[in-house]
């Protein structure tokens, strides 16, 4: 029997199958930074088998038989699943290894909703910045960035999912129609519709008129239009979805051309490659959705959703109406590098993501003229770019600066004397707050955001303790440090009671007296928090910028 097995490295176990007929992996069997082996065996051509790995080929290792292979796997950043793809005998076999049930639908929600809490913050500071520029769906001329393609994946199975409870039992419509009968059909004829009747077609004289009523004078029409009452599933909320379904496959196929065009060579082009064909197994499942019998006898409307009872009462239609926005974010004109990773890279993308919600809230509370947000955003007639590099947004209603990924060089370099001691250090987030006094240096909190849970917060303490201690403002008057506080945000919530004292790390580092008394710990931020929670978090980490320390 041909099967494919993972085991770690040194274990003389046969592992887990993954493929085919995957078997469970236990929760944690797979850690990051470890070697495992993907064994092939009981195969013909074995020896030139390929296994790929989101895409990336895996290191091939001699074997004794010529009926098995086998490949090293050092797992970077999983997700909780990894997608494989095995190329035997002339064939790809692709299918997905379940690595962590509850850690993959962690990440891959969490995922979909920084991306789509990125597209609406970017909307929603571009709104309040002095930009003028409108924002649509893509032009196709420039191909897609990954994180918005993954995001478009997970809400295409979404659409399908829901299309599907939709068309399993839709919302009907009585429509009222005329329909000709002959006369000695048209039994229970309404006057108003014998009347009606002579206005068009033939009519005819009864030679036996008693039958008929008076007012008649012995005429009848030879066809009566009889109002009849018809079940229809052609309503307009249909009809959009219709719209909506062939808006999304056109513009996906229309990716999925432009992926293949696009420029580069290696793993650029097979990144590209494999998302183009992806996106056109997206079109296809779009497109098969239109050949449901829901849609047979559906009109044309735009493509959106118009307010109505439907959507808002029936929770299969407003699945969709929500799914319906995710996609209009999905498909707008916005690029930036930090939009074009794959899924293991969530820690990445979880970095702008905080940056984007605390610039949110904080741009919310400035007052005076519009934000100037040149370094975040570049528009042009390609679309928004969101900056790549450090980006720095004045706030001079608040008297802060909002800093992403500034880099401070050694304070004898810097205008200001700002900087490091040692080497160049580049935080992720950075609070810059002057006072009221001109002579008086920055006062910094620095921000480090962290994807990271439970122990592995721990190892992550060393970036905080350096930035703090580091960072420093050199002038005559000697060195002194310009960190007031130095905090992890991470999407880590776990229960704090008790004293600070008595708290366990990483837990320690969330008491707020913990963080009060040092002016360092860890602040929750976890995707899809609400907006009130955000503000929370940025009021507690900005009181230490207005408390001066003693010395």
């Amino acid at each position: 029997m041909t099967e494919l097995c993972v085991r770690p490295a040194g274990s003389p176990g046969p592992g887990w199958r993954v493929w085919p007929d995957a078997q469970p992996i236990p929760p944690g069997a797979i850690a990051e930074a470890n070697d495992y082996f993907f064994e092939l065996s009981g195969a013909e051509g074995a020896p030139d088998a390929d296994l790929f790995i989101d895409d990336l080929a895996l290191e091939a290792l001699r074997t004794r038989n010529a009926s098995s292979a086998r490949w090293r796997w050092s797992p970077g950043f999983h997700a909780g699943t990894a997608e494989c793809r095995l190329r035997l005998a002339g064939r790809s076999h692709t299918f997905d290894v379940i690595l962590d049930p509850a850690e993959r639908k962690l990440t891959r929600d969490a995922f979909d909703t920084m991306v789509r809490e990125i597209l609406e913050d970017s909307f929603a500071l571009f709104s309040l910045s002095s930009f003028h520029k409108g924002l649509s769906r893509g032009n196709g001329h420039k191909p897609p960035p990954l994180a918005r393609l993954q995001f478009l994946r997970s809400r295409i199975g979404e659409i399908a999912r829901t299309v599907e409870a939709i068309a399993a039992s839709p919302r009907k419509l009585l429509r009222g129609e005329d329909v000709a009968l002959p006369f000695h059909r048209a039994a229970g004829a309404t006057g108003a519709e014998i009347l009606k009747s002579f206005r068009s077609g033939r009519v005819l004289v009864a030679q036996h008129s008693a039958r008929l009523p008076p007012g008649l004078a012995g005429h009848l029409p030879a066809q009566i239009l009889k109002r009849t009452r018809r079940s229809t599933f052609d309503r307009l909320e249909h009809r959009e979805i219709k719209a909506s379904l062939r808006l999304w496959s056109a513009w996906l196929t229309g990716a999925a051309v432009l992926l293949a065009s696009a420029p580069g060579d290696g793993e650029v082009a097979q990144t590209a490659s494999t998302w183009s064909r992806r996106l056109r197994r997206l079109a296809h499942t779009l497109d098969k959705l239109l050949r449901l019998p829901l849609f047979a006898d559906v009109g044309t409307a735009p493509p959106r959703v118009t307010a109505s009872a439907i959507w808002r009462a029936d929770p299969r239609y407003r699945r969709f109406h929500q799914l319906w926005r995710d996609m209009s974010l999905g498909i707008t004109n916005l690029f930036g590098d930090f939009l074009d990773m794959p899924l293991a890279r969530t820690f990445d993308l979880y970095e702008l993501w905080c940056f984007l919600r605390l610039l949110r809230v904080a741009a919310a509370r400035n007052t005076g003229p519009p934000l100037e947000l040149g370094s975040l955003f570049l528009a042009d007639a390609a679309g928004l770019t969101l900056a790549a590099g450090a980006v720095t947004v004045p706030l001079p209603g608040l008297g802060l600066t909002l800093c992403f990924q500034r880099r401070y060089r050694e304070f004898w370099r810097e205008q200001e004397g700002v900087g490091s001691f040692s080497r160049d250090m580049q935080p992720d987030i950075v609070f810059e707050r002057r006072d009221a006094a001109a002579d008086q240096p920055l006062r910094l909190i620095v921000i480090d955001a962290k994807y990271r849970i439970g122990p592995g917060l721990n190892d992550a303490l060393g970036s905080a303790h350096m930035y703090r201690d580091a960072i420093v403002h050199g002038a005559a008057g000697g060195i002194k440090g310009t960190v007031d506080a130095a905090y992890l945000v991470t999407p880590d919530a776990p229960l704090v009671a008790g004293p600070w004292r008595d708290t366990r790390l990483p837990a320690r580092l969330f008491h707020p007296d913990y963080r009060r008394t040092f002016r360092f710990g860890a602040v929750t931020l976890q995707p899809g928090m609400p907006m009130t929670v955000i503000e929370a978090a940025f009021d507690a980490m900005t009181e230490d910028a207005t408390i001066r320390r003693s010395d």
